[in-house]
């Protein structure tokens, strides 16, 4: 099986949120509170990546600035895994998605992948069968994102960096 640390930045919820979504009784209790989060961009694979492309990556978040934006979501759905979505649009989050992949691109940081996936927060990778069902809105407001390495495999996360999010931005 090949290495794979891939390098996100994301966002975590705060201890009371994440109490709130450890206590779904769709949650998967084996993982900690702690790994509970939202992936905002993905980026390489830390493994295969050159030993510049980290310290690069670190530099240009070292001059995003970005106003914090709320997340908040009012369904569980199975995919492949247990998630926490909603049907409205996300505009703050998106629009911060768009803002640090131009960021990126503009400070010439690696972001091979790149991708910005619809922000969900997954509380069961295994997935249970179970239908689509609304909750009640569990939500908070972004104010700094994680530069996260995760071992694959060895339910942990490294983390790389944290920058706060600014109310004067935007």
């Amino acid at each position: 099986m090949r290495a794979r640390n891939p390098l996100y930045v994301m966002a975590k919820p705060p201890p009371e949120v994440q109490a709130q979504i450890a206590a779904l009784p769709r949650n998967d209790p084996s993982r900690g509170p702690h790994l509970l989060h939202v992936t905002l961009i993905s980026l390489y694979d830390l493994h295969y990546a050159p030993p510049d492309w980290l310290p690069a990556t670190v530099a240009a978040l070292d001059s995003f600035v970005a106003p914090p934006f709320p997340l908040r979501f009012d369904r569980i759905e199975n995919r492949k895994a247990v998630t926490l979505r909603t049907r409205d649009p996300l505009a703050g989050a998106r629009a911060f998605q768009k803002a640090l992949v131009n960021h990126m691109l503009a400070a010439k940081a690696p972001i091979m992948d790149g991708t910005t996936p619809e922000p969900h927060v997954t509380i069961n990778y295994r997935g249970d069968r179970l239908g689509a069902q609304t909750i009640a809105p569990i939500g908070w407001t972004v104010d700094e994102i994680i530069l996260t390495e995760s071992i694959v495999g060895k339910t942990t996360h490294v983390e790389r960096g944290r920058w706060p999010l600014r109310s004067d931005a935007g």
